[in-house]
């Protein structure tokens, strides 16, 4: 089977694709948390092991989420030697793996990514991120699980909706790859283990050379200026992966604006993946926006956007204000109007 080895100043860690019930195998001895939806669908697999059922919804992404699998924890007696097993997808990852970071100051854990924004992005990196005090992501840690196991299979009952979301982390990738066009002719159904794995490949070799985020990795950042505020402004209603999509949309037109960029490259690609979404227009309301960002742990002060240029992508200092709320206006206008 494929596997990706990843060098990390906390331990070295891989990602091995696998089979379900290979999967399972590996992990019966330890105890589990696992998204509720997911125990659910398939609980046959899961019938006499330690399992722990977690309510993975942005709600519970916070302090008060982490306190009950901590509580769980504390209940089963685990020591600094525990070991445990995080089946689900990118919230569950986020508040388990922040769990695990300062329970016993450490344990050590193994990721089961279940969905596609977490089997393409979000499994690898070693980033924990919770909620607090209305900031989305503010508080957090640097702590790679020991082993992925990364299984397709799970991907047979995630919805419509999850899936795309997920196929826009991949799309970004591949926009600053300058690969979208031949990404675009795949079959990505029946090519998704390569897709997966060609993602994780790349931003592999970004997290190897800066792993805290000081300078090639907040390329990865792309579309997430507007993509973070959209989901917040949304109250959620937009998956996080479709609504960088549409922080993408946003960063392209400020490109071109700025001179960067040509022309607003891809914007009738990206609308297929978007518009599939309902939008609300006071989502887009520029105020609530920026009020959203300028909390936003990226920007120290300023408004900080990666942004394409004909060449490569860069991270631009964004002084006029103006130019954002046309770009955001724009965008609006334009899905709303698009075909």
């Amino acid at each position: 089977m494929r596997s990706i080895n990843i060098k990390s100043k906390f331990q070295n860690y891989s990602v091995n694709f696998t089979e379900l019930t290979d999967t399972i195998s590996v992990i019966k001895d330890f105890t589990i948390v696992v998204d509720s939806n997911l125990l659910r669908l398939y609980s046959s697999y899961f019938e006499g092991l330690d399992v722990i059922s977690f309510d993975c919804v942005e709600a519970n992404k916070t302090l008060e989420g982490s306190k009950i699998i901590l509580e769980e924890f504390i209940k089963r007696k685990l020591k600094s030697n525990a070991k445990v097993a995080v089946i689900g997808g990118g919230i569950l990852q986020d508040v388990a793996g922040f769990a695990c970071s300062v329970y016993c100051r450490g344990i050590k854990y193994v990721l089961i990514p279940t969905t596609l924004l977490s089997q393409c992005d979000s499994c690898i990196g070693g980033k924990t991120s919770i909620n607090f005090s209305e900031t989305k992501n503010i508080l957090g840690t640097f702590y790679p699980p020991e082993t992925i196991y990364l299984c397709v299979d799970f991907l047979n009952t995630l919805n419509e909706s999850d899936f795309l979301s997920g196929l826009g982390e991949i799309i970004k990738f591949n926009l600053l790859q300058s690969k979208l066009d031949s990404f675009i002719q795949k079959d990505v159904k029946n090519e998704i283990v390569e897709i997966i794995f060609d993602s994780l490949t790349y931003k592999s070799n970004i997290i190897e050379v800066d792993e805290f985020d000081k300078k090639e990795r907040k390329f990865l950042n792309f579309g997430h200026t507007f993509g973070h505020a959209l989901e917040s402004t949304s109250n959620y209603e937009i998956p996080h992966g479709t609504a960088v999509l549409f922080g993408i949309l946003v960063a392209n037109k400020v490109a071109v604006k700025l001179g960067y960029l040509k022309k607003d490259y891809y914007f009738d690609i990206i609308y297929q993946y978007v518009k599939h979404q309902s939008v609300d227009l006071k989502w887009f309301d520029f105020d609530s926006l920026l009020e959203v960002i300028r909390l936003d742990k990226k920007n120290t002060g300023s408004i900080n956007m990666i942004l394409l240029t004909e060449t490569t992508p860069t991270l631009t200092n964004i002084e006029n204000i103006d130019i954002l709320k046309e770009a955001v206006n724009e965008v609006y206008e334009s899905i709303r109007l698009h075909y």
